[in-house]
């Protein structure tokens, strides 16, 4: 069977990570302790801690795929998911120390952290040098064969182009009517044939059998493309009911059970950290401050539009004085509701503190679109067209409408437009490194104004 180089240089890259991290571990044993003659590293628990880093880079890894480099769309997507990788991998470790009340040396996390990312970088490095090596010695240059109309032969070859070496691999185009088998045979005299790409439209059953059976026959990797232009363009993913392939079109990468499982253990030791470190001492403080600025208890609790539109009890720090319209009128500018505290904690979204509770409950995360009151939810779904696809998952703290600006009140149609077309981009397009972003983003521009 002719592979794919990729799926060669994924599986180097697996076994030089694996590597890495242990490797980085007992270097960051040995800087961190090297000076503690008493250390023992079985007795003081660091040889079971080896294990657990080992399982969650497993299981990080695995989940965003970052050994399939096939599936990625360029260089560049690759080095940020895996980047992200990396980060998601450190804050489980670092919050799995903290729930454990740091019982393993910060200092020797830190250490190891350096040299895993250096020890990365070496080793994938040598992987690819050597891997060129053995290629320029061994490996016989092979073909990939596309099939079909311009536009889709275009969009293939344009992936294709970004990720095989053309040292190693030619890409050949079949166009018209021809026999694609006597055109795959005149290519085999000159050059082994790795990949076929064919268009599923074009062909009926016995025609494809046809070829299948040749490519088994001949060790070529038969790709079908699925060539209905707008059903194309949309997320698939393939399922096997017993013997029939089902496409499912994904609403959002929040399908697919990997993602949610990713984004739910970022959600929750996200929110844990931010309770434990801040929470922790700045809501006796707000407390305090609300209690002494009017009557009233300390949290506003509200019931808003969550994932699927059910509702659920939104949690925010009090900024308004007790009043009867506070779940049908909308916070305005220079609102006379809102108390001296309450201003600032909402220019500064200290008021959104509480809501650290309802993602560890579930009911929200760290980013997604942000919840409405019910009463608006069912206005503005009249006014915007598939509004409602941004409650196709959780609402969030922040997210990527409120750090472009739209945020507070809604007085104008396109402040609402936009916001939803924001929602729908981070609904459609959600990455873990996306989440990443718009955290870091959020902190730095909480302190400015917005409209």
């Amino acid at each position: 069977m002719n592979n794919n180089h990729s799926y060669f240089l994924g599986l180097y890259y697996r076994l030089t990570d694996f590597f890495s991290v242990n490797l980085a571990f007992l270097l960051g044993v040995f800087i961190r302790f090297s000076n503690e003659p008493t250390f023992s590293f079985i007795e003081s628990g660091y040889a079971s801690f080896l294990i657990f880093v080992n399982l969650v880079w497993i299981v990080s890894s695995s989940s965003q795929r970052i050994y399939s480099l096939q599936r990625f769309s360029g260089r560049f997507s690759y080095v940020l998911t895996t980047a992200a990788v990396v980060l998601l991998h450190l804050l489980i470790i670092v919050a799995f120390n903290g729930l454990i009340k740091t019982y393993y040396s910060r200092l020797f996390i830190f250490f190891t952290y350096v040299n895993f990312i250096a020890l990365m970088l070496l080793f994938r490095f040598l992987a690819n040098w050597v891997y060129r090596l053995y290629l320029n010695r061994k490996v016989i240059k092979s073909a990939i064969v596309i099939v079909g109309d311009e536009i889709y032969q275009g969009d293939v070859e344009g992936f294709l182009m970004e990720n095989i070496n053309e040292d190693f691999q030619e890409i050949f185009r079949l166009e018209g009517e021809c026999s694609i088998i006597e055109k795959l045979e005149s290519i085999k005299q000159n050059l082994p044939i790795s990949e076929l790409y064919v268009p599923l439209s074009k062909y009926n059953e016995d025609e494809l059998e046809e070829l299948s059976n040749y490519c088994d026959n001949n060790f070529i990797r038969m790709k079908l493309i699925f060539d209905s232009k707008r059903i194309s363009a949309r997320k698939m993913t393939a399922f096997k009911y017993n013997q029939t392939t089902v496409f499912g079109i994904n609403l959002t990468p929040l399908d697919d059970g990997y993602n949610i499982l990713l984004k739910r253990i970022f959600d929750f030791l996200f929110a844990s950290f931010c309770m434990l470190f801040l929470f922790s001492w700045l809501f006796p403080i707000i407390a305090i401050a609300i209690k002494l600025s009017s009557k009233g208890p300390v949290f506003f609790t509200q019931m808003r539009t969550g994932i699927d539109n059910k509702e659920f009890k939104c949690y925010k720090f009090r900024s308004m004085k007790m009043n009867v319209d506070a779940d049908r009128i909308q916070a305005t500018a220079n609102d006379p509701r809102i108390t001296k505290i309450g201003a600032f904690l909402r220019r500064t979204s200290l008021d959104e503190l509480p809501q650290f509770i309802n993602v560890i409950r579930g009911e929200m995360s760290i980013v997604g679109p942000r919840p409405h009151m019910l009463k608006h939810t069912e206005e503005y779904s009249q006014i915007i067209g598939n509004f409602m696809n941004r409650h196709a998952i959780k609402p969030g703290i922040t997210g990527l409408a409120q750090i472009k600006g739209y945020r507070g009140e809604i007085d104008d149609i396109s402040l609402l437009q936009n916001r939803v077309r924001l929602d729908r981009f981070y609904v459609n397009n959600w990455t873990l490194l996306l989440d990443v972003k718009i955290v870091i983003q959020t902190a730095l521009t909480i302190f400015k104004d917005h409209k």
